[in-house]
């Protein structure tokens, strides 16, 4: 179960960087907008995607961000059950139940929906391209460089490519 959940977060992650932060999830920003369209482009030109997986992969990202903004609409219902749920004479169970019922509608929605985007991708992507996807939602973003940042380039072990063996150590 904890497992599911860190690849739900990792997945999460991915998706929110994609999206330019956090501003994802404003409307303006939903599908692939200004910023997911830079990150998406960075990724496909990572991957060395061809246009058929792009589209598979923006379609997928489109997906996934829709489930979480579902998700993520529950939170002002969910506090006002909660101020309801404490603010009576007596404890109302009952409206926590209710709550937790529409979590986990939601959330069994934002499953299929993230494993269903995954395996879609998956099948897309060819080994090598996989290879690299998984190692950087395992490590994040930043996976592969080593200390440079700002054009040290490649030169004395302040930057350069994890295993392209130009780096100097």
């Amino acid at each position: 179960m904890f497992g599911f959940f860190f690849g739900t977060a990792c997945l999460a992650g991915l998706i929110f960087t994609l999206r330019g932060g956090r501003h994802w999830h404003h409307h303006h920003h939903r599908g692939t907008g200004r910023w997911g369209r830079a990150r998406l482009r960075w990724l496909f030109e990572r991957l060395e995607t061809s246009p058929g997986q792009e589209k598979v992969i923006v379609k997928t990202v489109e997906e996934v961000t829709e489930a979480f903004a579902k998700v993520r609409d529950e939170v002002g219902p969910s506090r006002t059950a909660l101020g309801s749920a404490l603010r009576g004479e007596h404890f109302d169970g009952d409206a926590l139940r209710e709550l937790f019922a529409r979590h986990d509608v939601a959330l069994d929605n934002l499953r299929r929906t993230v494993q269903g985007a995954l395996s879609q991708v998956h099948e897309a992507l060819d080994p090598r391209q996989r290879r690299e996807l998984a190692d950087l939602i395992e490590h994040g973003f930043g996976y592969g460089w080593r200390g440079g940042y700002g054009g040290h380039g490649r030169c004395g072990g302040r930057g350069g490519w994890r295993g392209h063996g130009e780096q100097m150590v």
